[in-house]
């Protein structure tokens, strides 16, 4: 049994940074290019969510875990991911509404804490091993 905080793990965490940026970048730029083709923003946005959770698994799966893909696995992925919106929302609403801070510090805040959500809910649904699966 690996320590945590051995190399895999700092290593992992680097390359969960990369993907998830990457999966960031690419939902600021494809849902204002939805939108602008004509798509509702609320459309647009649940078409960015579809195709970023399935490259985001996919290079999660195979880069940053170094794991086999399987269909559980990404279920329990896009469930875990599907969180993001009302925990932003939710989020953001204490941070300005409870806590008095801006806007712009509980976005930051919400994303801070999210990434942390988002690492541990990717690593839980990618690496989750039913009892007596095969490794």
């Amino acid at each position: 049994m690996r320590k945590v905080g051995s190399v895999i793990d700092i290593q992992q965490t680097m390359r969960y940074s990369v993907v998830s940026a990457a999966c960031l970048l690419a939902g600021l730029i494809l849902i204002p290019f939805l939108n602008w083709q004509g798509l509702h923003y609320a459309l647009a946005t649940f078409c960015a969510f579809c195709l970023i959770a399935i490259l985001g698994f996919l290079a999660h799966s195979y880069w940053t875990f170094g794991v086999e893909r399987t269909l559980s696995s990404f279920v329990r992925y896009v469930s875990a991911i599907a969180l993001n919106l009302p925990l932003t929302i939710v989020l953001i609403g204490i941070g300005h509404d409870l806590l008095g801070t801006s806007v712009t510090v509980s976005t930051v805040a919400a994303s801070a804490a999210l990434f942390l959500w988002n690492y541990l809910t990717a690593r839980w649904a990618i690496l989750q091993r039913l009892p007596g699966a095969p490794k």
